[in-house]
């Protein structure tokens, strides 16, 4: 094993743990927690406000990161805060939300802000966990003897077409977990690695 995949391997033991990254400003200490399928969903609008030019981000992310900071500071900050509430009902905590965005705006410097960016912009290596974990490949065998069965048989299928019933129904149904529990209880990437894979 090289010394990318154990690096590699390395995170993926920090996503199944649902190790959170700190930080601190001053003398004040964060974490910034795993997402959830809930907390993803909740950030989409703060995200596509910011208007990422994901080619830019991929070759040189500090400049990517230093535009958002300078152009778009409070919803950057907003961002970053919602990253360190752990619990839904933390997320839903509006007074809490603002302030510790107004912490953030007040406290954190431009640079350490778009350095907290990268790291949260670049958070969903879900895809790079299962090429190293081979299941990907898997995946590719499992599609082919499907699409050779389904040729020799006449059964049709429905459903899993969204969302709902191709992940939330799914993990409910096989795991027997609440639907808060799927979206708000497990890390999207452990979700995602464990369906995958099952």
């Amino acid at each position: 094993m090289n010394e990318n995949n154990a690096q590699v391997m390395m995170d993926i033991a920090d996503a199944l743990i649902e190790r959170p990254q700190g930080f601190s400003i001053g003398e004040e200490h964060f974490y910034l927690y795993p997402v959830t399928l809930g907390k993803m969903y909740l950030l989409q609008r703060i995200v596509a406000g910011f208007e990422v030019n994901n080619s830019i981000l991929q070759h040189n992310p500090y400049v990517e990161a230093i535009r958002i900071v300078k152009t778009k500071r409070d919803d950057a900050c907003r961002y970053v805060a919602y990253h360190t509430l752990r619990t839904k009902k933390e997320v839903f905590d509006n007074h809490l939300v603002e302030k510790r965005t107004k912490f953030l705006i007040e406290n954190v410097d431009d640079d350490s802000l778009a350095e907290i960016l990268i790291v949260l912009l670049g958070f969903d290596r879900t895809a790079e966990f299962m090429k190293e974990l081979g299941i990907i490949a898997e995946n590719k065998r499992y599609a082919k003897a499907c699409n050779a069965k389904s040729e020799d048989s006449s059964t049709i299928s429905f459903g899993g077409v969204s969302i709902y019933g191709n992940l939330i129904d799914f993990a409910c149904e096989r795991y027997g977990w609440t639907l808060d529990y799927v979206v708000w209880g497990i890390s999207y990437v452990n979700l995602q690695l464990m369906l995958a894979d099952s």
